[in-house]
C-alpha cells in the first residue's frame, strides 16, 4: 500500500472465521503454559474489523488516484490523468486528504499483526504455512496476470516501452522477488514482502507452540531487537527485523491478546511503547513524491496514528462488538483484491476513461468497476484456487507424516519431534515410574 502487503493480509479478517477464539482461565500459570493449546474453533465474526479493513484500503486506493495520480513503470512515469500532478484537476481539500492515504498501510500492518495472532492459536506450523499459503497466493497470482495482460493489451499509460523481462514475471509469481532484487510488476507489492518477514517470524512462536506467555516474549523480543538494530546499523538484521513496521505488528498481537484474554498494564506498555516507536519514525517525505505538488504537514499523521490505534483499542476491548452488518463481511473479503489491482489495472481504467469524461465522473465510473472486479475475484477466483491449495498442501503434509512414521534403516523408528504443542503429558503410571527413590 503506500505501494503495500498486507496487507494485505496483510493480512485478513477472512481468516478471523477460522481462528481460535475461545476464553482460556489464566494463560500466565503454569499449568495453563503446560497444556496444549485449544484446537481452534469458529469464532464470531469481527464485522468491525472487516470494515476497518476497507477504509485503510479505501485510503490507499485514494491517495494513489487523487494525490499521485502515476505510476512508475520500470524506468519511467505513467500518469493516469495525462498530467503530472492530479491537484490541477482535482479539488484540493480532497488532494490534501488523499495525501495522508499511504498511512493506510500501517493501519493494515496493524490488523495483520490481530488476525495472524488469532489464526495461528492453536494451530501447528504446516497448518500455519498451509492458511497463509491459500489466503495470500489465489487473488496475488489473478493480480500478476491481469497486471500483466492489461499494461500490455491496453498500453494507455505507455507500458509498451515497460522494461520488465518475461523471467522477472515469473519471478513475480513466487511473491519473493523483492528479496532478489527483482521489481514488482505492480509497485504495492512491496507490501507484501513485510508481510512474508512478519510471517516467518511469528513462524517461530507457533513451531513451538501459541500460547500467551510464548507470545509476549516474542513481542518485547523484538521490541528491543528492532532497537539493537536501529543502533548498529546492520543492514541484514533490518532486512530481517523491519524496525519501521515492527511497532505496528506488535501492537496489534498485543491488540489480539487483550481481545482474547482480556487487558493488563503488561499489555497496555507493548501498545504504548509500540505506539511511540511508530510515532517517531512517520515523518511526510513530499521529495519522494514531487508528483504531489505540495509539502503536506506532519501533525495529521500523528492524528491519523492515534485514530488507528484508538480504533484497534476499541476492537481489543469489545466495544465494537455491535457492528453486526453482514454485508460489512463482503467489504472485508474485497479488501485483498482491491489492494492488489488498483494501481496497474484501475490507472490504465483511469486514464482509458479520462479521455471521454471529466474528473468525478471518472473518479466514480473507475470505482464501481475495480470494486465489481474485486468482487469476482473473491468470489470465483479465491475460493476454487483456495480449496486446491488448501488440499494440497494437507495431502503434502500427511504424506511427510507417513513417511516419517516408517522404520528407518536398522530397524529402528525415528523419534517424533519433542514439539511442547504436539507432546502428550506423561501418564501418571510414568510419573511413578520415573519419581526418585
Amino acid at each position: 500500500m503506500g505501494g503495500v502487503a498486507s496487507v494485505t493480509e496483510a493480512v485478513g479478517t477472512a481468516e478471523a472465521a477460522s481462528a481460535s477464539a475461545e476464553a482460556v482461565a489464566d494463560p500466565a500459570g503454569s499449568a495453563a503454559e503446560a497444556a496444549a493449546p485449544p484446537a481452534p474453533v469458529r469464532p464470531p465474526r469481527l464485522y468491525a474489523l472487516d470494515l476497518i479493513r476497507f477504509i485503510a484500503a479505501a485510503v490507499v486506493v485514494l491517495r494513489h488516484w487523487v494525490a499521485i495520480g502515476g505510476v512508475y513503470l520500470g524506468n519511467h512515469w505513467a500518469y493516469a490523468w495525462g498530467i503530472a500532478q492530479p491537484r490541477h484537476i482535482a479539488p484540493f481539500p480532497l488532494v490534501a486528504v488523499a495525501t495522508y492515504g499511504d498511512l493506510g498501510v500501517q493501519l493494515f500492518f496493524l490488523i495483520s499483526g490481530f488476525v495472524i495472532c488469532m489464526s495461528s492459536w492453536g494451530r501447528t506450523l504446516g497448518q500455519f504455512g498451509a492458511s497463509r499459503v491459500s489466503r495470500l497466493y489465489p487473488a496475488y497470482w489473478f493480480s500478476v496476470v491481469a497486471s500483466v495482460v492489461v499494461l500490455f493489451a491496453l498500453p494507455r499509460l505507455g507500458v509498451h516501452r515497460w522494461p520488465g523481462a518475461f523471467h522477472d514475471v515469473l519471478m513475480n509469481l513466487t511473491m519473493t522477488q523483492s528479496f532478489y532484487g527483482v521489481h514488482d510488476v505492480d509497485p504495492v507489492y512491496w507490501t507484501l514482502a513485510a508481510e512474508m518477514r512478519f510471517y516467518l517470524l511469528f513462524a517461530i512462536v507457533v513451531a513451538f507452540g501459541v500460547t500467551y506467555r510464548r507470545v509476549m516474549y516474542f513481542c518485547w523480543l523484538w521490541v528491543f531487537a528492532a532497537m539493537f538494530t536501529q543502533v548498529t546499523g546492520n543492514g541484514t538484521l533490518n532486512q530481517i527485523l523491519q524496525p519501521a513496521y515492527a511497532p505496528y505488528f506488535v501492537a496489534g498481537v498485543a491488540f489480539f491478546l487483550m481481545w482474547r484474554f482480556g487487558p493488563t498494564m503488561l499489555l497496555w506498555a507493548l501498545v504504548g511503547v509500540s505506539f511511540l516507536i511508530a510515532q517517531s519514525q512517520t515523518s511526510p517525505d513530499p521529495a519522494s513524491f514531487p508528483e504531489i505538488g505540495w509539502a503536506y504537514p506532519r501533525w495529521p499523521m500523528l492524528v491519523c496514528l492515534v485514530l488507528f490505534f484508538a480504533l484497534m483499542a476499541l476492537v481489543a476491548l469489545h466495544k465494537l462488538d455491535w457492528v453486526s452488518w453482514k454485508p460489512l463481511a463482503t467489504l472485508g473479503a474485497l479488501t485483498y483484491p482491491l489492494y492488489l489491482l488498483h494501481q496497474d489495472v484501475g490507472f490504465t481504467m483511469i486514464a482509458y476513461l479520462h479521455r471521454r469524461l471529466s474528473f468525478w465522473p471518472t473518479l466514480g465510473v473507475a470505482a464501481v468497476c475495480i470494486l465489481a472486479l474485486c468482487y469476482l475475484v473473491q468470489r470465483f477466483v479465491e475460493p476454487t484456487v483456495q480449496r486446491l491449495l488448501k488440499n494440497g498442501v494437507r495431502n503434502s503434509l500427511d504424506a511427510m507424516r507417513r513417511a516419517d512414521a516408517q522404520a528407518q534403516p536398522g530397524g529402528r523408528t525415528r523419534r517424533p519431534l519433542a514439539i511442547p504443542h504436539q507432546t502428550a503429558a506423561p501418564t501418571a503410571a510414568e510419573l511413578s515410574e520415573n519419581a526418585p527413590g
